[in-house]
């Protein structure tokens, strides 16, 4: 069985074919066209401009799909596309797309839910079993989710305001950081010397829940950056903000971590999902605390 996946909910047009393999599933093919370049100069994703390069490229990225596994869309057995949460514009060109080539070869056509794709592709490349555990950070959404079922799911602890990842975006933003933010942050972080503690707050770290929040810190940092930084001073910046998010995640990762293990004793997996489960700084963190958690 073939499937063909498409994914517009941001910034990044994205074709996959995939195979159903025995029990597990084989990409075959994967396309993805990013439009960093075009929203870089504004220091975010502009709505507007991502709707209409997902427009202008999809087709396009389509048939490179195919070609790049030797298909043709007749041999596609059923379509799927992310129909939320994400930008409205583009969430409605690639599910208008490819609901159009399901009717038209009337294969079957399945809605898939963005954050949900988030946390389950960690079973292609693991033996993932329910009911687990994850911390899903991304541009738009920070939470904790149980998943009881691959259709049922219970967040137990979100952020009350701002996304990490567009707190990362806009920490770089304010230090005059290139876009994403996120790579940018955590690559000057690197050269700090660890010289300099500016005391920034961790939002809601003594609270017994597993809320977040990061607009607090945020603001500690457009008060604490001036005019006429040197890099080093940035650097410096960039490692207490990293840091101050880090300990915000782990110990909110404790409390969820040991809810889980009190709720559901037969779970045994913890995932760290979403785009800025990239940064490396972050995932080392988080394996010294499963470790330590032997979860």
């Amino acid at each position: 069985m073939l499937v063909m996946g498409f994914e517009t909910s941001c910034d990044e047009t994205a074709v996959a074919i995939l195979k159903e393999k025995s029990s597990n599933v084989e990409i075959v093919s994967e396309i993805v066209l990013s439009q960093v370049s075009k929203h870089t100069s504004y220091g975010g994703v502009v709505p507007e401009i991502a709707a209409r390069e997902h427009l202008k490229n999809i087709d396009e990225i389509t048939r490179s799909a195919l070609n790049q596994c030797g298909k043709k869309i007749s041999d596609i057995d059923a379509f799927s596309c992310t129909l939320g949460p994400g930008l409205l514009g583009g969430l409605i060109i690639g599910s208008n797309y490819s609901k159009s080539l399901s009717l038209a070869l009337n294969k079957p056509y399945y809605a898939v839910n963005h954050l949900q794709a988030h946390i389950l592709i960690s079973k292609m490349e693991h033996n993932l079993t329910f009911p687990f555990l994850s911390l899903l950070v991304s541009g738009g959404h920070s939470l904790f989710v149980v998943g009881k079922k691959y259709n049922k799911y219970q967040i137990i602890g979100e952020t009350l305001d701002d996304a990490l990842g567009e707190a990362f975006d806009k920490t770089a933003k304010i230090l005059g950081l290139g876009y994403p933010g996120g790579p940018e942050i955590e690559k000057l972080a690197k050269t700090s010397k660890n010289e300099k503690d500016f005391n920034f707050p961790r939002p809601l770290i003594n609270k017994k829940n597993c809320d977040l929040s990061f607009s607090g810190l945020k603001t500690a940092i457009r008060r604490t950056v001036v005019k006429d930084l040197n890099l080093a001073e940035k650097a410096e910046i960039a490692n207490n903000f990293q840091n101050a998010v880090c300990d915000c995640l782990i110990q909110k990762s404790n409390l969820a971590i040991d809810y889980f293990k009190k709720k559901f004793p037969e779970g045994k997996s913890f995932i760290f999902s979403g785009g800025v489960a990239s940064n490396n700084f972050l995932k080392e963190k988080f394996k010294s605390l499963c470790k330590k958690k032997k979860h």
